[in-house]
């Protein structure tokens, strides 16, 4: 449902960039979204980063642990904007303690993501680059 706000609807495009799509039921594609998301992770110690199914097993289930967040913090931010644009209906109390809990849930699960990440990034500079 697209908000009345600007704001959370050019949100919602530059988290397209980075593989964000309405949920639509259907089972994930996990090498292509780890073909999206992949490239946060490259540095100049390791300016390329494998494919998922490239990966060893222990690192292939922390990205689905990292994609799996995103896209939970994708739902998260679905209901955020679902609440939000409620908002504009007037005003009503309970719908802004909505609001608030969506809004809640949805920074923490960026912060879930982001420590998903920083896991990713720890075993790609640890024991992924050494043989496994």
């Amino acid at each position: 449902m697209p908000s009345p706000d600007q704001l959370v609807e050019q949100g919602a495009s530059v988290l397209a960039k980075f593989g964000y799509e309405p949920f639509g039921g259907e089972e994930e594609h996990w090498s292509a979204m780890w073909d999206l998301l992949k490239g946060d992770f490259t540095t100049q110690k390791h300016p390329e980063i494998p494919s998922f199914d490239d990966l060893s097993l222990s690192l292939k289930e922390a990205a689905k642990v990292y994609m799996r967040r995103r896209l939970i913090a994708d739902r998260f931010f679905e209901e955020c904007r679902k609440a939000q644009a409620d908002l504009f209906k007037g005003i009503d109390t309970d719908g802004v303690e909505r609001y608030t809990i969506a809004r809640d849930a949805y920074e923490d699960s960026v912060g879930d993501f982001g420590a998903a990440r920083e896991r990713i990034a720890m075993l790609l500079d640890g024991k992924y680059w050494e043989e496994d």
